[in-house]
């Protein structure tokens, strides 16, 4: 009968074979670690509301031109990162000024405090010029314009004639333009062009146009016009 040689080997421990256990919410590392998950992530929200200085403003959704007041249809709310921002531009947290728009405020821009006053402090009359259905067809609302003016020649009876145009305004905001045309419209029609006049130069428009006055209306460079 053969003899097993006793070895070292045989002396070793043997390793006890563990069965994988699913973690438990009693497991304190498990709890550990979905703690720091949460702290870290409330305190990167907390971090970013911090250091996020956005505020919502108010931005023109179309021209606003001097004399008329802003509706809840003529602005919308942006928000924007701009420092002191708030306290430059209308704020979407406060009731629509009462007052009305003191200068031009083209399509898309942020609608300044400054530009929206009360009546007392607007400065330009809307007045209608008569022009030409061809010069009127691509104005819009909130077009800039250099206004000229050709005077009648009273010395040539019966007879179209008109001395050399000079510009008698630069840079003067259309408030309305004809929704339609035929032609030629007149001072007093509806389908005349309003431009606004400054108020020192009311009198001088007025008076050329009494005297039967040619009036072209020239868009200045970068004017917004229709189709653009």
């Amino acid at each position: 009968m053969e003899t097993r040689r006793h070895t070292a080997a045989d002396e070793l421990p043997k390793p006890a074979a563990h069965r994988l256990q699913r973690p438990s919410w009693r497991d304190s590392r498990l709890v550990a670690g979905v703690l720091l998950v949460l702290v870290a992530t409330i305190g990167g929200a907390v971090a970013m509301r911090h250091y996020d200085n956005s505020v919502e403003v108010l931005q023109a959704s179309h021209s606003l031109v001097p004399g008329q007041k802003v509706g809840s249809s003529d602005v919308h709310v942006v928000k924007v990162r701009i420092d002191k921002a708030g306290g430059t531009y209308l704020s979407a947290n406060d009731p629509l000024p009462k007052g009305e728009v003191l200068r031009e405020v083209r399509a898309g821009e942020l609608v300044p405090r400054s530009a929206v006053g009360t009546s007392t402090e607007v400065t330009v009359k809307a007045v209608a010029l008569p022009v030409e259905t061809s010069q009127s067809a691509n104005l819009v609302k909130g077009s800039v314009v250099d206004v000229w003016v050709s005077k009648k020649d009273q010395s040539k009876v019966g007879q179209e004639s008109y001395a050399a145009p000079f510009r008698i305004i630069g840079r003067a905001v259309v408030a309305r333009v004809p929704s339609t045309g035929g032609g030629f419209s007149v001072a007093s029609d509806s389908g005349a062009v309003h431009v606004l006049v400054p108020d020192d130069k009311v009198a001088q428009v007025l008076e050329a146009v009494n005297q039967g006055a040619k009036v072209d209306l020239v868009p200045a460079a970068g004017s917004p016009l229709k189709g653009n």
